[in-house]
């Protein structure tokens, strides 16, 4: 939980930086922020496994 937290919010900071320092193309932008969205999801589907409930205990 914590890993998609910190990527999520590099991402943002990522994105909002380069939008104040240069122009970011609006299409980019969306992109950037969905893909990570998505990344974000996949790695909390990981929580469903098993195997991942094991070694958190």
């Amino acid at each position: 939980m914590r890993a998609n937290l910190a990527f999520a919010a590099t991402v943002i900071v990522v994105l909002v930086t380069w939008d104040l320092v240069a122009t970011l193309p609006l299409p980019l932008g969306v992109a950037g922020h969905e893909g990570s969205t998505i990344v974000v999801a996949l790695n909390g589907l990981r929580l469903l496994r098993e195997k991942a409930w094991r070694d958190a205990v």
